[in-house]
């Protein structure tokens, strides 16, 4: 009986589409999240991220309200819109359309970083007028109730929501070398395997959607939004880091759990914990860790990272190099966040541990 005869064409097409399946299965898009209220180290948790790993790309979406600091070899950076990945000079820079910048803010951050070959704008990525800026501070419904920074954010999304006449980053002459399609790029990047680092901005308490309003900021802060912002999808997501300290700060008015008074113990938080507003250059307000809102972060993120900073505020945990170092104070602390996470949804494990200011203070578990 005669066999029949393979369809060679067939197989090879099954084979190639299987081939470009797997190289899409091995794509991948990592998030940092803020898990309280802003200025937990986001940026710099993105930044050993993208130092120590392969990202093609590290994308920033949020606006200049909101600064990120890096420290590298003693050397500190304070970026309102530059992604923090800048410091591996293979990533390229990009900022999506959910992004909100001044032009003379981000071109001296191009200069301060020497990035300007990497950097990428969406072209739907929103300018911040004087004019906005001169609105928000003039208004004692965003300074005073709100406690805004004034950089005109708020005012802009307003704006933009309003459908306004206002000024997107395609139409500034001084940043047509940077204008390009970056939902386009950044799913191409995807599709041939690429991976992206996505940085979030602010914390979940300050969400419009899901923090303590109205003492939020003008939009949502969460993974799912941060993805949209830039133009991304959720199936090549992999991991969704979400960012802790020890305890709470915030710039402006809200609650916060145990606020400390006391004089002492604030100046030791403002001085060794660098507690100013890296934006604002206002003296944080302190408060405890909340378990309840750190639970509602892991679950709202999907978190399956957690990433610790300012763990050497307990004392004697400098720069600690082992998890076996660390004090009874701390470990009881990250003892405590497992146990958080053992019983909430989708069960994350703690990552990065930071142990100093310097982005290479860092513990990998």
């Amino acid at each position: 009986m005669r066999q029949p005869v393979p369809n060679y064409r067939r197989c090879a097409r099954k084979t190639i589409w299987a081939a470009h399946a797997n190289l899409r299965r091995k794509s991948m898009i990592d998030i940092v999240c803020g898990g309280q209220a802003g200025d937990e180290g986001k940026g710099k948790i993105s930044a050993y991220l993208s130092y120590k790993g392969n990202y093609d790309y590290c994308v920033r979406v949020g606006g200049p309200n909101a600064g990120h600091t890096v420290v590298k070899d003693g050397k500190s950076y304070t970026l309102k819109n530059i992604p923090s990945g800048f410091l591996n000079p293979k990533t390229k820079l990009v900022l999506g359309a959910g992004a909100y910048t001044k032009t003379e803010w981000l071109l001296e951050e191009v200069k301060l970083t020497g990035t300007r070959d990497r950097l990428i704008i969406d072209p739907y990525a929103v300018l911040i007028s004087d004019e906005q800026t001169a609105a928000e501070k003039n208004a004692s419904h965003f300074m005073q109730h709100i406690g805004s920074v004034g950089t005109g954010l708020g005012q802009a999304v307003r704006d933009r929501i309003e459908r306004r006449d206002i000024k997107f980053a395609k139409d500034e002459p001084l940043l047509k070398d940077f204008i390009q399609d970056v939902p386009e790029l950044l799913n191409g990047c995807l599709d041939k395997g690429g991976e992206i680092l996505l940085e979030g901005t602010q914390g979940i308490k300050l969400s419009l959607l899901h923090g303590e309003y109205p003492f939020v900021t003008s939009r949502d802060t969460t993974a799912s939004t941060f993805l949209g912002e830039a133009g991304l999808g959720p199936k090549s997501v992999r991991d969704v880091y979400v960012v802790f300290k020890p305890y709470i700060t915030r710039v402006g008015p809200g609650p916060l759990e145990r606020e400390l008074t006391d004089e002492k113990q604030l100046e030791v938080y403002h001085t060794k914990g660098h507690e100013v507003g890296s934006v604002s250059k206002r003296l944080r307000r302190i408060g405890a860790f909340e378990s309840r809102s750190a639970a509602r972060a892991i679950m709202i993120n999907n978190c399956t990272k957690i990433a610790i900073t300012h763990i050497d505020m307990f004392p004697g945990n400098d720069r600690v190099k082992k998890y076996e170092d660390f004090s009874s104070e701390a470990k009881t602390f990250l003892d405590n966040l497992k146990a958080l996470c053992a019983r909430t949804y989708p069960h994350p494990e703690i990552a990065l541990i930071s142990t100093g200011p310097d982005m290479e203070d860092t513990l990998v578990l």
